[in-house]
């Protein structure tokens, strides 16, 4: 038996072993935002408007962006934001991503609302597509996430609702001499997800219990491509 198979198979080392690969495909994925980030950001600035529909980039790419000038060194993908009015927007986003070289990486599936949440893979780098719900006055994501101190049964978890007031226009912000797409007022759309003190980097932020979310009842499932 090899020494890679003993250390994932022993029960008093799987564990361990275990986390040590995440903590490598978490650096591997942290360097690649580093190094790859302004080139994906701006290839899908590109494509995503084409489609025609309100997008912005989102949540720790967004904080980056306006607070540092850059992504935040503990990044792992591109988080984007995109308002959908009808499921077959979905379908077309999909459709035209892949068709322009992404990988479809995960879907989140929430049974009551369909896909919330979509992970694609563009020259090494994840980029996770958010889809925002249009209510009266406010607009409305969710996410999933996996509590620490619950089990879970296979690929399911728990979501949250995140929800910030209507955006109606974007603006163009820079980043690394590029001109990109962030909700009409990025400053109020951050203190909103982060509170009030989003200029000072908050080590203890988890991303599911932001000053924005509220926990849900419902229950989803991460779907593997």
């Amino acid at each position: 038996m090899g020494l890679k198979k003993f250390l994932r198979t022993n029960p008093l080392t799987r564990k361990f072993y275990a986390h040590l690969i995440d903590a490598k495909q978490r650096h591997i994925a942290k360097k690649g935002v580093q190094k790859q980030g302004a080139l994906i950001i701006k290839k899908m600035q590109k494509i995503l408007e084409k489609t025609g529909y309100l997008f912005f980039f989102d949540m720790g790419t967004l904080l980056g962006m306006v607070r540092e000038g850059r992504l935040l060194k503990h990044d792992m993908d591109i988080d984007i934001g995109v308002i959908v009015t009808e499921e077959a927007h979905k379908t077309q986003l999909r459709t035209l991503l892949t068709s322009s070289g992404a990988q479809l990486k995960y879907e989140y599936v929430v049974p009551e609302l369909g896909i919330v949440e979509q992970s694609y893979v563009y020259q090494g780098v994840k980029f996770d597509i958010s889809y925002y719900y249009r209510e009266v006055d406010s607009d409305i994501c969710y996410l999933m996430y996996r509590n620490p101190e619950k089990t879970y049964s296979n690929l399911q978890m728990d979501v949250v609702q995140l929800t910030c007031p209507t955006i109606a226009a974007t603006t163009k912000v820079p980043f690394q001499g590029l001109k990109v797409n962030a909700p009409a007022n990025p400053e109020a759309y951050l203190a909103v997800r982060y509170g009030e003190n989003w200029r000072i980097p908050d080590k203890k932020y988890v991303y599911w219990k932001g000053p924005s979310t509220r926990f849900t009842s419902y229950t989803g499932e991460q779907v593997t491509y």
